[in-house]
């Protein structure tokens, strides 16, 4: 599967399953232009947090804490979910968009 497809089938994803956490925000352009972070890394970053976070516990509201709360959690997280180096930098990058600034 190329690159593209791949990415177009994560975004497909992304937005199927944006269906099932409505109170989770959706990356914006926005989002996007003030964290110099893609619309695309961003909504990727979110299926991933939905699939990979959201199947041990509740999903938690990505502006509840702080991005040192966050920061501070990945790597715990990452080895619990068994989730690549590159997922746990999108998901980072996703739920630190929205985080409390410190």
């Amino acid at each position: 599967m190329n690159s593209k497809t791949r990415n177009r089938l994560i975004l497909w994803a992304a937005i199927t399953f944006g269906a099932c956490s409505p109170a989770l925000y959706m990356p914006s352009m926005s989002d996007a232009s003030r964290t110099g972070v893609s619309t695309d890394s961003l909504m990727i970053g979110r299926t991933l947090y939905i699939n990979h976070c959201g199947s041990c516990h509740n999903l938690y509201l990505p502006e509840h804490f702080s991005q040192k709360h966050w920061l501070q959690e990945m790597p715990e997280m990452q080895n619990k979910a068994k989730i690549t180096n590159n997922e746990t930098l999108l998901i980072s990058k996703f739920v630190l968009a929205r985080s409390k600034q410190e």
